[in-house]
């Protein structure tokens, strides 16, 4: 099945889900479903006092509070039903209880005739604007699926997991990015931040995303990828400058500078078929980090680059992938800074590699005896260390301020044979 059609259903149900629900997720899925039962439950409780009580008491303004409160909870012709069974409720009242209600019914009667329109009114007006969020909500998991699409548990001779989280949860998406693409050259992903975050920065990442699928399939190097992503970039630039769509290429005009707002830090990984090997190019994002080789969980630094967007900035330096052997079960980690500049209560930034090697370097419950201190390859699962990373990292600060992505990758050739 298809990406977009897996994207177009999913829109589907979760729109025939807030519909299902009457009044949709986001106007009342958050409160326990016996609320849903108040209104009618006033209704029989006003009749139940209104005969079980000394006659000096009046409860007729239960059926108004109970119109009301099935405007705000139920669809309206839920609150039509509901003011319906009030104002015969009300008309019965009068007539038998004569000693407590005037002879006069007409002016409550109308009163709550009037009190069931304009509810009904808010009902309709409620749910219009429900259904709206539904499908901009809709909309926006549809648009980080197809910028974000979720990872396999294996791809070639890797096993994978990842996590993104927004730092506007209700957004979904924001400046963070991977993506991971088998190619004629091997596996390779990327995983990025792009400056800003929140929806402002969404299209820098769809521009980097769909650069990097087009570019991996057919640049032989990861430095022609980078290559290209910039190139896109500089286009979305240039748009900007110019105030469209439609802008001239930036090569038509050489020497314009590019505005500094756009850019983006990013790692780019390629994995060979045979999986025993990486190549790295690092274009100024937080440095990787290694797990179970011989030596622990350390960080790759592949040098020092600038991002992506800066490259003009250093023409006769081009930055090249550096290559790394990988042996069986290692494991390699990449994140964006959401994580590592995550600050707890007292101000502490969140330490990634010292959590890291507590929970999985030597001494450590993952960690074999075997000969050479190697990892065992059932000893750590992918899906297991970004569930650890996440929950740590959540527990750590005290709020959560910046977009978040972790990705990690195992070398696992001889399980993909």
């Amino acid at each position: 099945m298809g990406t977009g059609r897996v994207i177009a259903e999913r829109v589907e149900r979760y729109v025939e889900r807030g519909r299902s629900r009457g009044t949709g997720p986001g106007r009342m899925g958050w409160l326990p479903p016996w609320i849903r039962w108040l209104p009618p439950v006033l209704v029989v409780l006003a009749l139940v006092l209104e005969l079980t009580t000394p006659t000096r008491y009046s409860f007729a303004s239960f059926l108004t509070a109970a119109v009301v409160l099935a405007a705000l909870l139920s669809r309206p012709f839920v609150t039509c039903i509901i003011g319906g069974m009030s104002i015969g409720l009300l008309i019965g009242m009068h007539l038998a209880l004569t000693d407590v209600y005037p002879d006069n019914v007409t002016g409550p009667v109308i009163t709550l005739i009037l009190v069931t329109g304009f509810s009904t009114l808010l009902a309709l007006i409620l749910e219009h604007t429900t259904n709206q969020l539904v499908q901009v909500q809709a909309v926006a998991e549809a648009t980080q699926l197809a910028l974000l699409r979720p990872l396999p548990p294996r791809l070639g001779p890797m096993r994978l997991a990842g996590i993104y989280r927004a730092a506007d949860e209700a957004a979904l998406i924001g400046g963070d990015l991977y993506c991971v693409r088998p190619t004629p050259y091997g596996l390779r992903v990327v995983v990025g931040d792009v400056r800003g975050k929140g929806i402002g920065a969404t299209e820098t990442v769809a521009t980097i995303t769909s650069a990097f699928r087009e570019a991996a399939m057919t640049c032989p190097t990861l430095t022609g990828v980078a290559r290209r992503i910039e190139e896109a970039m500089a286009m979305d630039r240039e748009d900007l400058e110019a105030g469209g769509s439609a802008a001239p290429s930036l090569h038509d005009r050489p020497g314009r500078s590019w505005a500094p707002e756009l850019f983006a830090t990013a790692v780019l990984l390629e994995f060979p078929d045979d999986g025993h090997f990486v190549r790295v190019l690092d274009r100024g994002h937080p440095p990787l980090f290694r797990l179970g080789g011989g030596k622990g969980v350390v960080p790759l630094e592949p040098g020092y680059a600038l991002p992506l967007g800066f490259g003009d900035l250093a023409p006769d330096s081009v930055p090249q992938a550096l290559s790394y052997e990988l042996a069986q079960g290692e494991t390699l980690v990449a994140y964006s800074d959401g994580v590592t500049e995550a600050r707890s209560r007292d101000g502490g930034f969140y330490p990634l590699g010292q959590r890291l090697t507590e929970r999985y370097g030597a001494g450590s419950a993952f960690r074999a005896d075997g000969a050479g201190g190697s990892m065992r390859t059932a000893g750590i699962d992918p899906a297991e260390v970004v569930s650890f990373i996440h929950g740590d990292v959540t527990r750590w600060a005290e709020a959560i301020n910046d977009d978040m992505v972790i990705v990690v990758l195992q070398c696992d050739p001889v399980a993909a044979r």
